[in-house]
C-alpha cells in the first residue's frame, strides 16, 4: 500500500474531526479569544495541509516533519486552551444543550492529533535514516562497558 494513503487517511478523519469541533463550538456560547481562532487556522490546518501536500510530492524529509510538529503543537493548544487554561471556550465554562457535543469533539480533535502525528513519525521514522537512528540509538543505547 503506498504510504501517502497510510498518512493521508488518519488525517482526513482529524479534518472530520475538526469539522465537529468546529460545528460543537458552534452550539455553545463559547467565545474564542483573540489569538485562539488564527492559531487553530494556521498550525491545525494550514500546517497539515501543507505537510500532506509535500507528502503527497513524496516530500518526506519535510513533509513528515513538518506534520508531525504541526500536529503535536495543536494537540498541545487544545489540551492546554480547552482544558486547562480559564477563558470562556474552556470545555468546564460552557453549558447547555452543546456543551457535551462540545466536549465530545474537542476530545477528539485531540485524538485526531495524536493519532495523525503518530502516523506522521512512522513515515519520519521509515523514509529518514537520520531521525530512525536517533530513534534506535534513543530506545537501544549502546552499552559502554564491555
Amino acid at each position: 500500500m503506498d504510504q501517502r494513503l497510510i498518512v493521508t487517511t488518519p488525517f482526513l478523519i482529524y479534518l472530520v474531526l475538526c469539522g465537529l469541533f468546529g460545528m460543537g463550538l458552534s452550539t455553545v456560547d463559547a467565545p474564542l479569544t483573540q489569538g485562539q481562532p488564527a492559531f487553530i487556522a494556521i498550525v491545525g490546518l494550514l500546517g497539515p495541509l501543507v505537510a500532506i501536500g509535500l507528502i503527497w510530492a513524496r516530500n518526506y524529509a519535510y513533509g513528515a516533519p513538518v506534520l508531525v510538529s504541526t500536529l503535536l503543537t495543536n494537540a498541545w493548544f487544545v489540551v492546554y486552551f480547552f482544558f486547562i487554561h480559564d477563558n470562556p471556550a474552556n470545555v468546564f465554562a460552557v453549558s447547555g444543550d452543546g456543551s457535551t457535543a462540545y466536549l465530545t469533539a474537542t476530545l477528539g480533535m485531540i485524538a485526531g492529533s495524536l493519532l495523525t502525528a503518530g502516523v506522521g513519525c512512522w513515515l519520519w521514522y521509515h523514509e529518514s535514516p537520520g531521525f530512525r537512528s536517533a530513534i534506535d540509538r534513543l530506545l537501544e543505547p549502546t552499552d559502554t562497558k564491555h
